[in-house]
């Protein structure tokens, strides 16, 4: 009965993650610090833009599941993705290359969704 009017959270962390092989400099991800309210079946679009020298940078998503683990959500490069199983088509990225640019797009927002998300680059 209530349930289009609840709305739901999704955190952004106050900083992102970064995974690199080596020892990088200039290599950034950059989430802005923020919660966003949606209501339940809508959609909501979480930012993302990094920063590399790189070429074909791996991007990911990933959620911070209530026990604290995390949850991988989707990974893409200039030529190959990977969603996980439990998307089922709602969660939706691509890189835009000249603006560094990474969003994720949830549509069809359920419940469970309503975690903190992680932008993460490796190199």
């Amino acid at each position: 009965l209530l349930k289009k009017a609840l709305l739901f959270f999704l955190f952004f962390p106050f900083s992102s993650f970064l995974l690199v092989k080596g020892s990088v400099f200039g290599d950034s991800v950059t989430q802005p610090e923020n919660s966003l309210s949606v209501s339940e079946g809508g959609s909501v679009k979480l930012d993302c833009s990094y920063s590399t020298g790189h070429s074909n940078p791996d991007l990911y998503w990933y959620r911070q599941l209530p026990d604290g683990t995390l949850q991988f959500i989707l990974y893409r490069d200039n030529s190959r993705r990977k969603d996980a199983d439990f998307t089922k088509g709602r969660f939706l990225a691509d890189q835009t290359d000249p603006q560094k640019s990474f969003p994720l797009t949830i549509s069809n927002v359920e419940k469970g969704d309503a975690l903190m998300y992680f932008c993460a680059l490796r190199l």
